[in-house]
C-alpha cells in the first residue's frame, strides 16, 4: 500500500503508524547524539519540521515508547545496533512554549506556570517510588508558587527523574522564542528576558541532572 500524503503532522508516531510518507531525517538523532554536547540550539525557518524532528527525538529515546521499536525499523537510525540498543531507555522531559501567547507579563507567567503544572501532573503518575520530598515538590505545582520557584522547576524534576530512573533525562524545548516575540511585541521584553535568564540557567546552565538538552526556535 503506497504511503499517504499527509500535511501538517506533527507527531512522528501518528506519521509512522498511519501509512502517511516520510522522509527519513533520523540520521539527525545519531549525528546530534554523537556530537556529545549538553546543550543544542536549532534555529530554522517556520514549517521546517523543528516540532516533528523533537517529537522523533522524544519517541526514540523516552522511557515512554519503550515499546515503540517499530515505528523505527527500516529507517537510517535503526541500522547502527548502538542506537537500537539506546531506542526507549532514556527519561525525556518534553515541552513547548508555542501557546505562551499573552499581552501581560504577569499573563505569560502564569501560562508557563500552568503548562509546568500540566507537565509535572504527567510525571506523577509515572512515579509510584517517590520520596517524601519528591511528593511535596509535586504538590507544590499545584500551589502558588514564587518565580523563582518555576524557575527551578525544571531542574527539580531532573533531579526525581534521575533517582528514580537512574539516568538522567533529555529536556526538549520547543518555540523558546515565542513568549519573548510577544514580550516584545507587547512591551514587556526586559522583565520577560530577567525572567527566562533565570529559567534556563536553571534548566539547561546549572543543572547537574541535564542528560542532554535540546532547544528549538525561528531564525533571529
Amino acid at each position: 500500500m503506497l504511503p499517504i500524503i499527509a500535511t501538517g503532522k506533527q507527531s512522528f508516531s501518528d506519521i509512522r503508524n498511519e501509512n502517511c510518507f516520510y522522509i527519513d531525517k533520523t540520521r539527525f538523532i545519531r549525528d546530534w547524539w554523537n556530537s556529545n554536547d549538553d546543550v543544542t540550539l536549532i534555529t530554522r525557518p517556520r514549517r521546517f519540521g523543528k516540532t516533528l524532528m523533537l517529537d522523533t527525538v522524544n519517541t526514540f529515546f523516552s522511557v515512554e515508547f519503550s515499546n515503540s521499536s517499530k515505528l523505527f525499523e527500516g529507517l537510517e537510525i535503526w541500522e547502527d545496533k548502538k542506537f537500537r540498543m539506546l531506542q526507549g531507555t532514556i527519561p525525556v522531559i518534553s515541552l513547548s512554549f508555542a501557546d505562551i501567547k499573552e499581552n501581560t507579563y504577569q499573563d505569560a507567567i502564569a501560562s508557563i506556570k500552568e503548562l509546568l503544572k500540566i507537565l509535572f501532573r504527567h510525571f506523577s503518575y509515572q512515579l509510584d517510588t517517590l520520596l517524601d520530598w519528591e511528593k511535596e515538590l509535586f504538590s507544590t505545582m499545584d500551589k502558588e508558587i514564587s518565580e523563582q520557584a518555576i524557575k527551578r522547576s525544571l531542574r527539580n524534576l531532573s533531579e526525581c527523574l534521575t533517582l528514580h530512573f537512574k539516568n538522567k533525562p533529555i529536556i526538549l524545548l520547543d518555540e523558546y522564542d515565542t513568549p519573548l516575540q510577544e514580550a516584545w511585541i507587547n512591551n514587556y521584553w526586559d522583565k520577560l528576558v530577567n525572567f527566562m535568564r533565570g529559567f534556563f540557567n536553571s534548566t539547561f546552565k546549572a543543572n547537574p541532572y541535564l542528560g542532554r538538552g535540546l532547544i528549538s526556535g525561528l531564525n533571529p
